[in-house]
């Protein structure tokens, strides 16, 4: 097979005909294959130099219009680093010295012309290796600075931009920074595999390529997060806008292997410079109004206040007193009876988690269970919740106390660890508690999310011997199909139902249809919040089988609980003692 024989493209600057065939010749004879061209003044020099690129410039000292100094000064000016090698019969070693120290690669008198080829030869060589190391350093730099599954700049080329942004304050006028987080995208690769999480993230960069201009800075931050850097956005109003544009952009279904998916957006604004004058400093207030934006719904948009500094503050000093408050034993439970509205007797309580800090007043859960949930202590903390109420419903049992179920909520996070059923199993084993005293209520919520999943975990729940209940019913995602497949024993009625008919908002026919549907499933159904004889009234007229609410009893320490179990059990005569607010 024939080789290739590159041709070198040689600009000779050189007044002497003669001495220019010279030096063509030496390099012909020593086998370089060269396109030449001569130059002697700065005008033609200049040419040549804006018009080819050349790989080697020869270059005599003293020619009438130029000298080899004043030449190499025009070379390295346009065309930057290529080799510059003197041939002259005339330089003296001083000017031959500082020529080279300016940056001529060689001194070639005319009279040593043997030495012409080689210098050339490793000027060539030279100048191919560090072609190859620019190449490789733009490749690591595109490595380093670009993501490489969507091709937009990463974290590490966003933070640098952004500083660069920032610390030049002449030119850098106002800008918004744009934090854009996809929702819900596990349940994406949780449902068809990281392929499909990675094309939707692909079709998004392309989507933000089409919004965002040229003069926009778009980078990938995290797995499912993107920021843009907006220059021409300065108020919210025009932020809004933009906004708006992703929203919209967002409304077309990515098509990813037959499927179907439509993608919502959370967007997180910041503004340089009254948001902050540093770039950690917009970036992290973008994500506090991020935060508020996931927490106000699907498909959202807030732009950063003060006030979210405020908010989270609170948040993160209040995370670290709960980790403390774990550590040293500041929760407490309290326990709300349930009672069979038609014999009046105590048949269960649900367990409600309290926090008291030490020397400090009782804090109510809706305060601190988001922030349990948010942290991931909820784990920890519903293990030590559903222990401590384990251990006390034994502890009546023991006490001679009608045996009776002991509730315990579940959050998501707690359902969806692969260690729910063991570490139940092992609770019960070390309380020794029987199965059947303990029910477990989970919403409506996690019976959706992935249905084969929790049945499985159900099934397993119920093989055990546990009691299932679904909490707060029909404010979720209330299905008959989902009730039939799902093992469940009872459904609890959310108060706001119970509520509404109180406040005339609606008649009884909510109540009486949860109730037929539980009773048509074979389920027990349980109304909480009953706080008035009229709610009462129309739990009895509707045929619900327990009730729960400060109407009968309020939330109460273990002690006041097992005294009020002792005075209403009812077991050897039957009779009804249903307690009234003014009794407990």
């Amino acid at each position: 097979m024939n080789s290739v024989i590159k041709q070198f493209r040689v600009l000779v600057i050189e007044d002497f005909e003669d001495d220019f065939v010279l030096i063509c010749n030496e390099l012909s004879e020593g086998g370089i294959s060269v396109i030449y061209e001569r130059v002697e003044t700065v005008e033609a020099l200049k040419d040549a130099l804006k018009r080819e690129f050349w790989d080697v410039v020869i270059c005599g000292h003293n020619l009438p219009a130029l000298d080899s100094m004043s030449a190499l000064k025009y070379v390295r000016g346009i065309a930057g680093e290529v080799p510059f090698i003197i041939v002259s019969g005339g330089i003296t070693d001083e000017l031959a010295v500082n020529a080279m120290k300016n940056g001529a690669k060689d001194f070639i008198r005319k009279d040593n012309l043997s030495r012409l080829v080689p210098a050339v030869r490793r000027e060539l060589d030279q100048a191919t290796m560090r072609k190859d190391l620019k190449v490789s350093q733009e490749s690591l730099r595109k490595v380093s600075h670009y993501d490489s599954l969507t091709g937009l700049p990463n974290r590490d080329h966003l933070f640098e931009y952004l500083a660069a942004k920032v610390t030049d304050k002449e030119r850098t006028q106002s800008f918004a920074v744009f934090l854009i987080d996809i929702n819900r995208f596990r349940q994406v690769t949780k449902s068809l595999g990281m392929w499909a999480g990675n094309k939707v993230l692909v079709g998004m960069a392309e989507r933000f390529r089409v919004i965002f201009k040229e003069n926009d800075f778009v980078a990938r931050l995290g797995a499912d997060t993107f920021v843009a850097v907006v220059t021409q956005v300065k108020e919210p109003s025009q932020a809004e806008e933009v906004a708006k544009n992703i929203h919209y952009s967002m409304a077309e279904a990515f098509q990813i292997e037959g499927h179907e998916l439509f993608i919502k957006v959370s967007i997180g604004v910041s503004f340089y410079p009254g948001d902050g004058q540093v770039w950690d400093d917009l970036l992290r207030n973008a994500e506090s109004a991020l935060h508020d934006a996931k927490t106000s719904g699907a498909e959202n948009c807030q732009v950063y206040q003060s006030a979210m500094d405020d908010h989270s503050k609170d948040h993160l000093i209040l995370g670290s007193a709960l980790h403390r408050a774990l550590a040293h034993q500041e929760f407490v439970l309290h326990y709300q009876p349930q009672f069979n509205l038609t014999t009046g007797q105590i048949i269960g309580m649900e367990a409600l988690l309290r926090w008291q800090p030490k020397g400090g007043e009782l804090i109510p859960p809706g305060k601190f269970i988001p922030i349990l949930e948010e942290t991931g202590l909820i784990v920890p903390v519903g293990e030590w919740v559903l222990r401590t109420a384990c251990i006390q419903n034994k502890h009546w049992q023991d006490a001679g106390l009608p045996p009776v179920c002991v509730a315990v909520n579940l959050s998501v996070i707690q359902f969806r660890q692969t260690s729910l059923v063991p570490t139940i199993k092992k609770v019960l084993e070390e309380t020794d508690l029987a199965p059947q005293f303990l029910e477990l209520e989970i919403t409506e919520n996690i019976a959706m999310n992935d249905e084969e999943e929790t049945i499985a975990v159900l099934k397993e729940l119920r093989a055990i011997g546990v009691k299932i209940s679904i909490d707060d019913f029909g404010t979720g995602y209330s299905s008959l199909s989902y009730l039939k497949r799902f093992p469940i024993d009872k459904l609890k009625i959310d108060q706001s139902f119970v509520r509404d008919y109180q406040l005339g908002v609606n008649d009884d026919g909510i109540v009486k249809a949860i109730v037929a549907m539980g009773h048509g499933l074979n389920l027990k159904v349980i109304a909480e919040g009953v706080e008035t004889l009229e709610q009462a009234d129309l739990l009895k007229r509707n045929h619900c089988d327990e009730v729960q609410g400060f109407y009968y009893a309020r939330p109460m320490a273990s002690a006041d609980l097992g005294l009020l179990m002792k005075k209403t059990d009812t077991s050897n005569n039957g009779e009804s003692v249903i307690p009234s607010t003014s009794q407990f």
